[in-house]
């Protein structure tokens, strides 16, 4: 009799160890490194998934050519680059941006996002510096209708100088390969 009930203890206790690891492993395997995670109430047993904050990467090659209206004056080699974090916080968005320049008509008055297509002109729809530097970084909170526009490709950045007070480089927004 001695010998059973330490045989059913011993089974117990096995199975007990096993439904441990289980209910680890289980927990383990409900987030991930892509910000997704789920949680399950233990009243309801209803499971409710989360998800983190999305970045997604643009770019911008500012040229001379791509300027509406066209620049007058400009050195050669004139150009530069934006680079842009998108990140979307559950519909509240934001971007990290750096910009750089080189061979301007003179000193960078200032930089701007604007809503527009290619080869139109369109409407600031976020300020990034004014003075600018080459090599600036910064961040701001944007609205839906800019994050929207960056995504379908309808968005520019161009950098204005007293010369070129209309802008003297831009360049599309595109998402970076």
């Amino acid at each position: 009799m001695r010998r059973t009930l330490t045989v059913v203890s011993s089974c117990v206790a096995a199975a007990s160890i096993l439904a441990l690891g289980i209910t680890v492993a289980g927990l383990a395997s409900t987030s991930s490194s892509s910000g997704v995670g789920q949680t399950t109430s233990e009243t309801t047993g209803e499971t409710t998934t989360t998800e983190g904050p999305k970045t997604t990467k643009y770019r911008a090659a500012l040229t001379v050519g791509a300027e509406v209206p066209k620049p007058k004056g400009v050195k050669a080699g004139v150009g530069g680059t934006f680079k842009v974090d998108l990140t979307d916080s559950s519909g509240s968005y934001s971007v990290g941006w750096t910009l750089t320049f080189k061979n301007l008509t003179g000193k960078a008055a200032a930089a701007h996002v604007h809503k527009g297509k290619p080869g139109k002109a369109g409407p600031v729809v976020v300020s990034l510096c004014g003075p600018c530097r080459s090599g600036q970084k910064g961040k701001a909170k944007v609205s839906k209708t800019v994050a929207s526009a960056m995504k379908a490709g309808l968005a520019y950045v161009n950098v204005h100088t007293k010369r070129n007070a209309a802008g003297e480089i831009r360049g599309q927004v595109k998402k970076a390969s």
